[in-house]
This record gives C-alpha cells, sequence and structure tokens, in this order.
C-alpha cells in the first residue's frame, strides 16, 4: 500500500505527502464543530448544524484509517495495542474529566430527581455505549419529563469509539480473507509492501462488509424508527466508512487533474454547507438525507489531495480555522454541559444566550486541551508504551464510571420508598357508595341511553365530591407514597408486560386483567392517558366481576381520523392500529363496554390536511362509537387528566424540592381540552356516556402535588399508578351501575342499535 509518488507538502494545500497533517482537514472540523455550536446556541437559521457530526465521522474514517495505512506502510504490520493505546490517549483523558466535572456540577445544581437519570448516563458515557440508551429513551414514551442529558452529545463519541474497536479488527480480517502477502522481493531483493491491489481489496471489502449494509440499514430503519436510527451504531457505521474508503482511494484522487479536484473540493463544500441550511430537526435522520454533508464531506476530503489553490484548502487552511479544529474536540466536549448547566440554573437560555455560553466554552476547551488533552497526547512514555497509553485512559474513563455511579447511589439514597396504607377511605359516612360493589346513586342519564348525563356535574353521580362529606386531611398512607424520587417508576403493568403499543407498530393484540373469567368485558381503548387507569380499573375487575381488555397504543387516539406523531409526522400506523381495534371490537371480541380516553385534542381533516383541528377529532370519535352503539357495545369516555401548571413544571420534582412545603406544587384545575374532545363526542353519540374524574384528580378545584400523602403525578400529565388505585373507589362508583346497565342488554343481533336499557 506504498504510495508512489510524494508530492511536497506545503501548510493548507491538501496534499498529504509524508505528513500527517493536512490544514483543510483541520477546517473541515472547525466547520463541523461551528456548526454544532451554534445549531445548539438556538439560531434558527442553521436548522440542520446537526450535519456537524456527520462531518466529524467521515473525517475520523479518513484519519483513522489513514494513519493505520501509513503503518502497514512502514512496518508491514498493525498493532492493535498500538491502535488502541493512542486512540485512549487521545480521547479518553479529556472526556474523563467533562464527565466527572459534569457529574459534580449536577450534583451541586442539578435537581434530586434528575441525578439518577444523569448519573446513569455519565456512567454510559465513560463506558462509551450511552447511544443506545439515548435510542432507548427517545421511543420511551414513559419518559416525557426526561430533561436533556448534559453528556447527550456523547453519543456520536460512542458511536465512533464502538467504530474504531470494530475499524482495526476488519481490516485484518479483511486482510486474511484476500490472501496477499503485506510484503513482497522487488528485482533488487529488497522487500517492499504489495501496492495498489491491496488497497483496492480492502476498499472492495470495506464496501462490501460495511459500508453498503450500513447504509441501506439506515434508509430503511429511519424510515421505520427515526428517533431511534438517529443513535445508534449501525445506521452510522457507513459514515466513517465513506471517509475510510477515500483513505483508501488516495491513489486514485491523487491522480486527478488539479482543476478537476479543485471542482469537486468546492462542489462538497457547497453541498454540505448547504446542507447545514435546508434540513431541519423534522428531516428523518440519517437515512439517504445524510448522503447531501457525507459525499460533500468526502468530495473536499478526497479533492484535497490534489487540488492546491484550485480547491478550499487555501480557505480552510487559514490559521483561525486550523486552529478552531485543533480545539474542537475539546469545544465539542464542553459546549453542551455549559448549556445544560445554564439551564439548571436559569431556565432555557435565549439565542443570544445561547451564543454567549459556547462562545464562553472556548475557555475550559482550550485549558483541557492545552493542560489535560496536549501533554498526555505527547507524553512520549505514553507513546512508547501503547499499553501503558491504554491503562492511563481506562483509568480516566474508570473514574467518569465511577462518579456517575456516586451520582446515582446519592440518589437512590434520597428515597424513603412506599408508605403503609393507613385505611384512610373516600367518604366518612354511608351515605354514599364508595367501595366497589356497593350501592350507588344511579348516575344521571343511565336511564336514558340517549343522553350523555351533564358532564358539567359530575358530582351528581356517584359518592360526594372531595371537601363535600371527605376527611379530607386523613392521609391515605403513613408517608408520601411513591417517594418523588421514585415517581416515575410508579406505573401501570401493562408496561412491563409489553401492552402498550409502541409508536410504530400497527398490532392490536389486547391484555387482559381483572376477573379472566367473567362474561363482563370492558374494554380499555385509547393512549396511555387510558392506560393510566389500569391499577384502578384492575382492582374494580376484580371486585366487580369484570374483565379489563386492554387495547392502548402510544399517542394514539382511537378515532377514525388521520393524526401526527410527535414529529409532525402523519401517524399512518395509528390509523391502522385503531381500524383493526374497531374490527376486534365489533367482531368476536366484542366487549360488554368501551371505556375510552386520550389526551388528544386535534387531528387532521383531511389526508392531505397540513392543520390540525378539534371537529376533526370529534368527527373520529363519532364515527367508531357510532360504530360501536349500533352493534349494541356501551360506550364511556373517560375524561384526560389535566396538565401541570408550566410554573410547577415536572410535579415529582417539585414536591421533592417542597418536602415542607407541599402546597407549592399546586394549581388551578382547569379541564384539558383532550377532555373537552372527549365530552363533545359523548353529546353527538346516542346511549354514550360521559364521566368525569376531574373533580377527583383536582380537589376542590386544586391539583396538588401531595393529596393526602399520595404523589400524584409522574410524567407530564399522567397521574402516579398509587393514585390512580387510591381513585378506584369513586371510579367504580360512576362505572359500576353504568357496567351493570349495558351488561343487562348484552350485544346481540336483536339488541343492536338500541341503548343499553333495550
Amino acid at each position: 500500500m506504498q504510495q508512489t509518488r510524494r508530492p511536497r507538502h506545503s501548510r493548507g494545500s491538501g496534499s498529504t505527502g509524508g505528513s500527517p497533517f493536512r490544514g483543510d482537514i483541520e477546517g473541515l472540523r472547525a466547520i463541523a464543530v461551528l456548526l454544532v455550536l451554534v445549531y445548539h446556541a438556538g439560531v434558527a437559521e442553521v436548522s440542520g448544524g446537526f450535519v456537524g457530526v456527520d462531518v466529524f465521522f467521515v473525517v475520523s474514517g479518513f484519519v483513522i484509517t489513514n494513519q493505520l495505512v501509513r503503518e502497514v506502510e512502514s512496518t508491514g504490520r498493525l498493532s492493535l495495542w498500538g491502535f488502541y493505546g493512542r486512540r485512549a490517549k487521545r480521547l479518553l483523558p479529556a472526556a474523563g474529566l467533562v464527565l466527572v466535572t459534569t457529574s459534580v456540577v449536577a450534583w451541586l445544581m442539578a435537581s434530586r430527581v434528575q441525578w439518577q437519570t444523569i448519573g446513569g448516563d455519565i456512567a454510559a458515557a465513560a463506558a462509551y455505549v450511552v447511544n443506545w440508551g439515548f435510542a432507548a429513551r427517545s421511543v420511551d414514551y414513559l419518559a416525557e419529563d426526561v430533561q436533556p442529558s448534559p453528556v447527550l452529545h456523547f453519543w456520536s463519541l460512542a458511536v465512533e469509539e464502538q467504530f474504531y474497536l470494530l475499524w482495526p479488527v476488519l481490516i485484518l480480517g479483511l486482510l486474511a480473507l484476500a490472501r496477499l502477502p503485506w510484503r513482497r522481493r522487488t528485482a533488487a531483493g529488497d522487500d517492499e509492501v504489495s501496492p495498489g491491489p491491496v488497497q483496492g481489496r480492502l476498499a472492495l471489502g470495506l464496501l462490501v462488509v460495511l459500508v453498503l449494509p450500513s447504509f441501506l440499514f439506515s434508509v430503511l430503519y429511519t424510515q421505520q424508527a427515526p428517533s431511534e436510527a438517529f443513535f445508534i451504531t449501525p445506521t452510522r457505521l457507513w459514515e466513517l466508512g465513506l471517509g475510510a474508503l477515500v483513505a483508501l482511494g488516495a491513489g486514485v484522487f491523487e491522480s486527478w487533474g488539479r482543476f478537476v479536484a479543485g471542482l469537486v473540493a468546492w462542489l462538497g463544500l457547497g453541498v454540505l454547507l448547504s446542507s447545514a441550511f435546508l434540513v431541519d430537526a423534522t428531516t428523518a435522520w440519517p437515512g439517504y438525507a445524510a448522503l447531501a454533508p457525507v459525499l460533500g464531506t468526502a468530495a473536499v476530503i478526497a479533492g484535497g489531495f490534489r487540488a492546491r489553490r484550485w480547491g478550499p484548502a487555501g480557505l480552510l487552511g487559514l490559521r483561525p480555522f486550523v486552529w478552531v479544529g485543533g480545539l474542537s474536540y475539546s469545544l465539542y466536549l464542553w459546549h453542551w454541559p455549559l448549556l445544560r448547566f445554564w439551564e439548571w440554573e436559569f431556565g432555557t437560555p435565549s439565542v443570544w444566550q445561547g451564543l454567549v455560553i459556547v462562545a464562553a466554552s472556548f475557555l475550559p476547551a482550550w485549558l483541557a486541551y492545552t493542560f489535560v488533552e496536549t501533554p498526555v497526547r505527547h507524553a512520549p512514555a505514553l507513546s512508547a508504551r501503547p499499553r501503558y497509553a491504554l491503562s492511563v485512559g481506562a483509568n480516566c474513563s474508570l473514574a467518569a464510571l465511577l462518579a456517575g455511579v456516586l451520582l446515582v447511589l446519592g440518589a437512590l439514597g434520597g428515597t424513603s420508598g412506599g408508605g403503609q396504607s393507613t385505611g384512610a377511605g373516600w367518604s366518612t359516612d354511608g351515605s354514599a357508595a364508595t367501595a366497589p360493589g356497593g350501592q350507588a346513586e344511579e348516575p344521571s342519564g343511565a336511564d336514558d341511553p340517549g343522553s350523555a348525563g351533564d358532564p358539567q356535574e359530575p358530582g351528581t353521580t356517584g359518592p360526594p365530591l372531595p371537601g363535600e362529606e371527605q376527611p379530607g386531611d386523613e392521609p391515605f398512607f403513613d408517608r408520601l407514597t411513591p417517594d418523588p424520587l421514585e415517581a416515575t417508576a410508579d406505573v401501570p403493568g401493562l408496561y412491563a408486560s409489553g401492552c402498550q403499543i409502541r409508536q410504530d407498530d400497527d398490532s392490536s393484540e389486547p391484555c387482559d386483567f381483572g376477573d379472566l373469567d367473567s362474561d363482563v368485558v370492558v374494554a380499555v381503548v385509547g393512549d396511555s392517558k387510558a392506560a393510566q387507569w389500569i391499577p384502578a380499573l384492575e382492582r374494580i375487575g376484580e371486585e366487580q366481576g369484570w374483565l379489563i381488555r386492554t387495547y392502548t397504543k402510544q399517542t394514539c387516539a382511537f378515532a377514525d381520523v388521520l393524526q401526527l406523531t410527535p414529529q409532525g409526522e402523519p401517524y399512518t400506523t395509528c390509523r391502522d392500529w385503531g381500524r383493526d381495534v374497531l374490527e376486534r371490537l365489533t367482531g368476536e371480541e366484542r366487549p360488554t363496554v368501551v371505556l375510552a380516553s386520550g389526551v388528544r385534542s386535534e387531528a387532521l381533516p383531511t389526508d392531505d390536511a397540513t392543520t390540525e383541528s378539534t371537529q376533526a377529532l370529534v368527527d373520529g370519535y363519532v364515527r367508531y362509537w357510532s360504530a360501536l352503539r349500533e352493534e349494541g357495545v356501551g360506550v364511556i369516555a373517560l375524561s384526560d387528566t389535566p396538565s401541570p401548571d408550566g410554573d410547577v413544571g415536572p410535579v415529582y420534582e417539585c414536591v421533592d424540592e417542597h418536602r415542607d412545603d407541599p402546597g407549592a406544587c399546586s394549581w388551578p384545575y382547569d379541564p384539558s381540552p383532550g377532555t373537552e374532545a372527549l365530552q363533545e363526542a359523548v353529546n353527538q353519540v346516542e346511549g354514550a356516556q360521559f364521566v368525569d374524574m376531574g373533580p377527583w384528580v383536582c380537589p376542590g378545584g386544586t391539583c396538588v402535588g401531595d393529596y393526602r400523602n399520595v404523589m400524584t403525578y409522574r410524567q407530564g400529565s399522567h397521574i402516579t399508578a398509587t393514585f390512580a388505585e387510591v381513585l378506584a373507589e369513586p371510579l367504580a362508583a360512576y362505572l359500576a351501575p353504568l357496567v351493570e346497565t349495558f351488561a343487562a342488554d348484552p350485544p346481540g343481533d336483536e339488541g343492536r342499535g338500541e341503548g343499553p336499557a333495550g
């Protein structure tokens, strides 16, 4: 793999020659990091600044492969210890410093409820597997309150480290498969490395084994699951692999004419910079869209072999670009934590504040580069002893791992665990039925299936409202349950059972709870706001003798209308799921009652519409519910739980910070838009019923984070499983007479189209 000629190197020319330095490479690094910094600062015009990471991937693939090629050229072999030692001393000390610093600052500044998540992220970042954790979190509906991690940017470093582990081993494997000697005897009797064919076969092997499969997988998986695809390694390997192909094709690129090479390089730079302004966060990434910055970067590097004054190397090789490029790794490491530190203390920064913060990151970046990164990188002892260098890097990562673990332990040490039930109930006497199975005042509208009752007067049915005949201050538990630090884990068991259908899945298999042998089937249909009531419904089902069957899907309303995903894309799997569920509910799985709920308040009026409306969602509800009523299936809509006030923030975090003053975490009750859409749809469907649990979720018109020693909210506007189960008694008082009435006229051909009273 020896070069046949060695062009004379001049600074910034873009020619490699015998020197590893290329000014245009440093300039590309500078462009990459500046794009990322400006994007993270919030400059809307640079909507695709995240493409800087793709530039880094191509450059890294090129540089690493170039180093490996030079080692093979000069020694005829490849030292894995030497390679890993160089990577360890180059990357791990600087990264370890940032991770330890982030852990300390998080301990001092971040909310205690964030420690466990942040500590876990830091530990995963130290082990360079954090990208997989972020991929899982990106599609975890239960992680909606998790704030941006201060080490979120380590996902790309994890991808690179995983590539570094793979790539030299892959080279050795491809060379072994090629069965070609590393050296050959010349006519003069001298040894020299085999020329061109080895590089060509390596390039072909890399293309077939890594680049093409990774690219095809990236395109397909990005279409299927864009949130996960952004982070995971297989969708990114082709970008690093393309940089490696450029390094292996050096002999070809050096044969180009200077004008052609310059034209290619300039076009590549133009495509790269254009992509930073033309794509945005809604673009499915990486996929085929990433071809623009990736091919653009590859073109700049390839053209730089010969372009000289014809190409952009003269611009990219200017001293400011070279200086920023040399500092790019430290800049990338430091800028993002500083943005998060500001957010913890002062809230989300404005654009100008963000720009000042990322500009300020040059100081710690320069200090780390000068006093940590450079001394370790050029230490003679570490250069001479690769295993020692690897040990130093590993110890730095181990220190960061320990810092993350200590942060997690600090969070776990602050929890008090769950309390013991006090046996307190909802009513003070027997004037109202509060226990499931008791006699309750019949809900208004139950005798008239064409009436939805008066949803504005929920107190006219079931048990008395909180504050009327309730003890009010008698706690349900002897201490706050669940502990605020454990609130996000207090979720219905159906999640662990895999019963909540994911966003990218259109399957509709149900799960059964309650009395599994009962003929009275209550089908719970909707999104996570319907699923949050399962702890209460499971208890009610067991005591009332109902089978509770769940059909729930992430962020998907059970409505005959096209909705949008949280990413703003048409939610086609939701519509497919809904149609399949309707077929089940009107077919062999026909239940006694459908209990529907959801957070949605809008949908698209038509498939080609771009603006959502509440009426479109209401109409979609009406179409599905009317179809159920025509089959004699009862329909009950359950109100959505209201969202916390913006000043309260994550409720569990507020309660933890104000344990001595629970009243600080309260806000006025206001029915959610989702409730209003459900209520309007009930009014248009004959025989449908509406149950409003709002006055129970927010007693006395005030929502609180701590109600009678119950932690009320977990993520977003979801209530905890504990609070849902506590609310089982009043919920049963509403549902029991309705379900009994519908069950008295079971679905059948002779009863279809009539109300529950027959």
